[in-house]
């Protein structure tokens, strides 16, 4: 787990126990992933190893937490906004970036392909 993943864990766990709604947490996804980027020079893989992170943790959190399915795909929405709002070099990232995010649904998806939930994100469209 990496640095970026633990914060956004707690984060994330702090949000998921107050019951903030997912407006609330796709913002502060979109702020802490705007400081992230914004640290320095960061290319495509940077970004979208800090979009993974995020929705991994967001991943986990539902996982072990039995936090609501909903917090991952605000967490996505969130993560990816950053990255597209940003401009710059970052923004022609986007792609990359939803495929990373992708990727980590496609995971869990595989893991609990019993819950129609994670299927339905899976399709859903990589921009969001």
């Amino acid at each position: 787990m990496s640095a970026f993943e633990e914060v956004m864990a707690a984060e994330l766990t702090w949000m998921a126990r107050a019951g903030l709604p997912a407006r609330t947490v796709r913002l502060t996804v979109q702020e802490c992933l705007l400081t992230r980027i914004g640290r320095g020079p960061l290319g495509a893989r940077e970004v979208s190893d800090a979009v993974e992170a995020a929705v991994r943790a967001a991943c986990r959190l539902v996982r072990e937490l039995d936090a609501p399915d909903e917090l991952v795909e605000a967490v996505c929405r969130g993560a990816l906004e950053a990255v597209r709002g940003h401009g710059g070099a970052s923004a022609q990232w986007l792609p990359t970036a939803a495929g990373a995010a992708h990727a980590v649904l496609e995971e869990l998806a595989r893991e609990r392909g019993d819950e129609a939930t994670w299927r339905w994100l899976v399709r859903r469209e990589p921009g969001w």
